[in-house]
């Protein structure tokens, strides 16, 4: 009787036991799955558009997330010298512009104070362009530098924000590049040729209606107001129009871009294949005086 009563009581500590295990394993194994489930996660998360928006806002922040600190001197030492630089030649445009424009109109030394002007212009402008390239390298090379060992839809996108057809040479479609600067740099033409008719038209009419006998119209009065004015409209319309062309072909280079990264990977061996070609068909091959038919066939492998 005794042993009988120490085997129930085993019985009974066992199933309390085995009750108390199964009840901890089921409260700890949701904890154990959500954090496994949260590390995969956050494991998988792309964090591009976080380090190009970054990179935007506080240049070198890309590197100091890629932990390549030495690029941040060197990007801003490349911004600071080019911006410091287009700084000095715009402050000596301003100074020559205003000696051009205080000069009288007979001058002989009027037109060499355009001339060095323009330059100084020009050197402005290029100068601030390098500050711009240095600036859109950084957030380029973090943006590159994070993806790197895989293959990213979103940096191909932001590369062909940052400089168009450079997320067509992310992806390795060389070929679209031409296509894309060939139809931007048209669109560019077309801007500047109908901005400068509009201008043109604008100042013929403005010197026209303005009841001054002193300034003159370059068309010296051989066309009238309504001339004037529906050729500047034209043009302006034009100019208008290709503006949206060009911003068309911008925004499609960005989306195609965007696209062609998701297919990168995209599987388009042989194995996939679907052929339509003409074919002859004979049914009655066994029979010598069979009619053959022509038609066509469709093959799908995969």
């Amino acid at each position: 009787m005794h042993g009988t009563c120490f085997l129930l009581n085993g019985r009974q500590v066992d199933k309390r036991l085995s009750a108390f295990a199964i009840l901890f394993l089921l409260l700890i194994a949701p904890r154990a799955y959500s954090q496994t489930s949260d590390t995969k996660t956050l494991k998988k998360r792309d964090l591009t558009t976080r380090i190009w928006l970054g990179s935007h806002v506080l240049p070198g922040y890309g590197q100091a997330y890629n932990k390549q600190y030495w690029k941040i001197p060197i990007f801003y030492a490349g911004m600071g010298a080019m911006a410091y630089q287009g700084y000095q030649m715009n402050s000596d445009y301003k100074k020559w512009r205003k000696e051009y424009l205080a000069l009288p109109a007979d001058d002989p030394n009027r037109e060499a104070f355009n001339i060095n002007a323009t330059e100084y212009r020009q050197k402005r402008n290029l100068y601030y362009a390098a500050a711009t390239a240095f600036y859109l390298a950084s957030v380029s090379d973090a943006v590159l530098v994070y993806n790197r060992g895989k293959h990213s839809p979103a940096t191909a996108s932001i590369l062909s924000t940052l400089v168009p057809g450079m997320g067509q040479a992310y992806n390795g479609a060389y070929w679209k590049i031409p296509v894309i600067y060939g139809g931007l740099s048209t669109f560019y033409f077309m801007i500047d040729w109908n901005n400068r008719g509009y201008k043109r038209f604008k100042t013929a009419l403005f010197n026209l209606i303005d009841d001054d006998p002193d300034t003159k119209d370059e068309f010296n009065g051989t066309r009238t107001k309504e001339e004037l004015r529906y050729y500047m409209d034209s043009y302006r319309r034009n100019r208008d129009l290709s503006a949206l062309g060009f911003a068309v072909v911008y925004v499609l280079n960005i989306i195609d871009a965007n696209v062609d990264g998701y297919l990168y990977d995209w599987n388009v061996d042989d194995n996939l294949t679907f052929r339509v070609e003409p074919t002859v068909f004979n049914p009655s091959q066994n029979l010598t005086y069979s009619t053959p038919a022509f038609g066509v066939s469709c093959r799908v492998t995969f």
